[in-house]
């Protein structure tokens, strides 16, 4: 049954008794320490704004914030208005950089920067909550800046156990259109288990009839269908005077319009500046604009208020609202385009008064300015002021913005001619500020295009700087359209005066070189630049250097070089106090370590890498920390650990680093190489692994795709895949590209390749290690290839040595799964060298590792296990005719004892001793007790 309650201004409020319960629920659960994000959605006039009132009005601590309409408003403008009761939390959301030189070449990672502002905003929110609770209200979160968005997307994560809920409205996307960046955000938001989702539909007919309770049957009816159910439009209705319009926002227009008539022109004419200047009226600014005193706009602006065009804004003195964006609407769009024109100039102009002291209102203003007038000089001011803003969300933090008001910028003075320098200098800013953004591939299209442009118009300072922007992800396109601006900036003249520089753009090309699969160029380039890096000792170039150096073909390098390059990386991040190049080095360090079996200094350094995943927070920090964890995990056999971290690690891949695909990649990597090891396959036709077919020209890649087939029991697929990679087995670059070599393998095994066993057991054998890979997933010691593969070329001899030093080393690593398939291998081995002497280690063998693959979960293994056991226990029984007493006196034959000594000893009669000899000389074909000896002794061809 509806029913329904009033506010001070003397609307009803009907309905929404499902909605009120929830929202209800959730402040109580919110108040005993489960907290949780509530998201209201519906179209406009629906409601939502009155559905929160009501439902916190008893709240203890409601904190409202409001996005707005208005591409200039600062960065994280409604968490701004949220947080101005809220001390703490206000000095978090606004603060910004403390050195404005933190961004400068060299600097430290800005991404670390901007995720310990948002970790700390969020955790100012968090305790403000801790004492008596907190709702935050955000409203109109389709007009949301993506600062603010991603602000929310992190705190929901952290809401569960917290005594905060934030409540959202936003309306619908029109045409089911997906462009905002809340759309984009949603699906992050909804993924949380405390995030509810509230959509409001419209009100009832019984719900009109609460709300018109004289109003006879057809007059509800009429009404409900003319409003359709939206309680801003049934209002409208109610209140409209003219029986001619035919929907509830015609007549809501018609109200406006009708009422705006009975009011003076001169607080007409403020409604009209007001409109322009946006939802929320500040009284001092439109006094400013208008050029009239403060008390008579504030007096109009109160006229107003009255009549219902207007209302107050809690909390915020002086300031003003429409009372809804559709009355706002309605005015704006009834203006002239010449006088909204002139309107936007005036604003302009009075609000640069404004900005010139408050960087955060210089958005504004480049808007209004755009809006104002297509002459050049008002372009190139609105050029000017949007410059200016993204320079003031730089400096917050906010990239995202920073990267709108750039591209604000690019238009206005493309409208207006540039200078063809000066664009250039846009364009690298706006790539620059993607690149920080994680738009990557918007980025790389705009770096393209400065440094085209920087080509065609002289600028060569600025042929390095494009070339640099962006760095390390795999994006389609990525590793061509670099080379060629690297390549662009080295051959001009300029670079070659320039050591550091030079050794950054060598860096920058070894780098995409290998992730083209170009290994010996990548090498070439590297060494060149690590020379002119430490010959001029700039820190960054450093770090450029010894990354590249690393990232082509890095077990190139002896372990021990490669301990120095992780710990050079890691004193230079510290002097710089870059986090990634301590990430970096590491890594780094921890592959060395493993390949080396230093299994302290690999828990030493991801003890290193935890840290700092936790002292900054970055996603790609905290990325990597899972990566190498379930590495860790799996080479030890915690299986199911190693199985968590890796689909932790796979959800910051997609969903805060979804533009580097690797990052979601690696995780679909290591469920197959996990599938290799045990038999276990899961997810493999997964989202993780479908990646790969985005990045089909990586060598890693090519190779994975054929692997993942045969696993999942695509043979075909398999075969037809490794036929197109068998004529690159012989290309160095191709197979020594990271990775490559050891993926081949199971396909060369499966295929029966002979030819390619030996090519990559040559290059494979170029680098033993103790255990390695763990970026993907740790499988233990390259021995253990080097065996595999001389099995496919039928040496068992060598086969049988290389699993022996495989076992040793994986024992020593404390590596169980790895151990248990070195085992296998030297079972396998063994039996085919054909030795009857060695069946019983090969059962030996098989037996430990079946009970080994039984405990750690590898199904496989175990059944793999299992049959090399019967065989040999088949060969042992055919290659040995004589039963267990004949074998025993057999043996005392050999060892020259009478057959009265064996009687004697054995306890038995000496004519049965003779009966033996007898069956034993016949069944060896021996003439006499002298070849009996030779055939325990010499040829082994007997048992023990």
């Amino acid at each position: 049954m509806a029913t329904a309650t009033s506010r001070t201004d003397g609307a009803p409020f009907v309905g929404r008794t499902a909605e009120l319960a929830e929202l209800t629920a959730c402040i109580a659960a919110a108040d005993a320490g489960r907290g949780g994000l509530l998201l209201l959605s519906g179209p406009a006039g629906i409601g939502k704004t009155r559905t929160v009132e009501e439902s916190t009005a008893s709240a203890p601590v409601v904190a409202w914030g409001r996005c707005v309409d208005d591409p200039g408003a600062p960065s994280l403008w409604p968490w701004r208005r949220a947080a101005r009761t809220l001390p703490g939390v206000r000095s978090a959301v606004t603060a910004p950089l403390p050195r404005a030189d933190l961004l400068r070449e060299g600097s430290p990672d800005p991404e670390a920067a901007r995720f310990a502002l948002i970790a700390t905003a969020a955790d100012a929110l968090l305790d403000a909550a801790e004492s008596d609770g907190l709702v935050v209200v955000l409203e109109d979160l389709h007009w949301a800046d993506e600062t603010s968005l991603r602000l929310l997307r992190h705190l929901a994560g952290e809401l569960q156990h917290s005594r905060l809920l934030v409540v959202g409205t936003y309306r619908d996307p029109v045409g089911g259109s997906g462009g905002r960046p809340l759309d984009r955000t949603l699906p992050h938001l909804l993924r949380w288990p405390t995030t509810r989702s509230l959509p409001l539909a419209p009100l009832t007919e019984d719900d009109v009839r609460v709300y018109l309770p004289a109003a006879p049957a057809e007059a509800i009816r009429l009404a409900h269908r003319r409003s359709g159910g939206n309680p801003l439009y049934l209002r409208a209705v109610v209140r409209a005077s003219s029986a001619r319009a035919v929907d509830g926002e015609t007549e809501l227009r018609h109200l406006v319009r009708t009422t705006l008539t009975a009011l003076p022109p001169t607080v007409l004419d403020l409604l009209d500046t007001a409109a322009v200047l946006g939802e929320e009226v500040d009284a001092g600014r439109l006094a400013l604009v208008t050029g009239r005193p403060p008390h008579e706009v504030r007096a109009g602006l109160d006229v107003a208020v009255q009549a219902g065009i207007l209302t107050a804004v809690p909390d915020a003195p002086g300031r003003r609202r429409f009372g809804h964006a559709v009355v706002r609407d309605a005015i704006y769009g009834d203006l002239s385009p010449s006088t909204r024109e002139e309107l936007h100039r005036r604003s302009a102009e009075g609000l640069e008064q404004v900005a010139a002291a408050d960087d955060t209102v210089a958005g504004v203003v480049a808007g209004h300015w755009l809006r104002a007038d297509s002459e050049p000089a008002a372009l190139l001011r609105a050029a000017s002021w949007a410059r200016r803003a993204a320079e003031a969300a730089t400096r917050s933090l906010a990239f995202d913005e920073a990267a709108r008001f750039l591209a604000m910028a690019l238009t206005a003075a493309d409208r207006a001619g540039t200078d063809p320098g000066e664009r250039t200098a846009l364009l690298l800013d706006l790539a620059t500020a993607e690149f920080r953004a994680g738009r990557f591939g918007e980025s790389l299209a705009h770096a393209v295009a400065a440094s085209d442009a920087a080509a065609g118009c002289g600028r060569v300072d600025l042929l390095a700087a494009a070339a640099l922007t962006v760095q390390d992800i795999a994006a389609p396109g990525f590793p061509p359209a670099v080379l060629r601006m690297c390549e662009r900036a080295l051959a001009d003249p300029w670079s070659a005066g320039q050591p550091a520089l030079r050794a950054r753009l060598l860096a920058q090309s070894a780098s995409v070189l290998a992730d083209a699969g170009r290994v010996a160029a990548s090498a070439a380039h590297s060494v060149e630049a690590l020379a002119l890096a430490e010959e001029s000792g700039d820190p960054q170039a450093v770090i450029d250097a010894v990354r590249a150096r690393m990232k082509g073909h890095p077990t190139a390098l002896p372990w021990q070089e490669r301990l120095r390059l992780g710990r050079l990386a890691i004193e230079h991040a510290s002097a710089t106090g870059d986090p990634l190049a301590e990430l970096w080095g590491a890594k780094w360090r921890i592959d060395a370590a493993l390949e080396a079996g230093d299994l302290a200094t690999v828990e030493d350094e991801l003890a290193r890498v935890t840290a700092l995943a936790q002292r900054t927070r970055l996603p790609l920090v905290r990325w990597h920390d899972l990566r190498l964890r379930a590495s860790v995990a799996a080479l030890h056999g915690r299986f199911e650990e190693a199985l968590t971290l890796n689909e932790q690690a796979r959800i910051v891949g997609t969903t805060e680093l979804a533009q580097d695909l690797s990052a979601a990649g690696m995780s679909g990597a290591f469920l197959y190489q996990y599938a290799l090891v045990t038999g276990n396959a899961r997810d493999l036709d997964g989202q993780a692994v479908r990646l790969m077919d985005l990045a089909d020209d990586v060598p890693i890649v090519q190779a994975s795709r054929a692997v993942v087939a045969l696993v999942v029991g695509r043979r075909d697929e398999a075969a037809a895949r490794y036929a197109q990679l068998r004529p690159r087995v012989t290309e160095p670059d191709f197979v020594q590209s990271a990775g490559v070599a050891e993926t081949l393998v199971p396909l060369v095994e499966a295929f029966g390749d002979v030819e390619a066993a030996a090519a990559l057991g040559r290059i494979v054998a170029t680098t033993p290690m103790d255990a390695g890979g763990a970026g993907v997933y740790c499988c233990g010691s390259t021995e253990v290839l080097l065996g595999r593969l001389a099995a496919v070329r039928g040496e068992w001899d060598e086969a049988v040595a290389h699993f022996e030093e495989a076992m040793r080393g994986d024992t020593r690593t404390g590596a169980r799964p790895a151990a248990v398939n070195d085992r296998i291998g030297l079972a396998g081995a063994l039996l085919e060298r054909g030795r009857a002497a060695d069946l019983p280690r090969v059962r030996e063998l098989a037996h430990a590792a079946q009970a080994e693959a039984r405990r750690l979960g590898m199904p496989a293994p175990e059944r793999g296990a299992a049959a090399l056991a019967e065989r040999a226990g088949r060969a042992a029984r055919a290659a040995d005719p004589l039963t267990g007493r004949e074998r025993e006196i057999a043996g005392l034959v050999a060892a020259a004892l009478t057959n009265r000594q064996i009687a004697d000893r054995l306890v038995l009669s000496e004519r049965t001793v003779e009966s033996h000899v007898r069956n034993i000389l016949a069944k060896l074909g021996c003439a006499n007790r002298t070849e009996v000896a030779t055939a325990v002794h010499g040829d082994g061809q007997t048992a023990r």
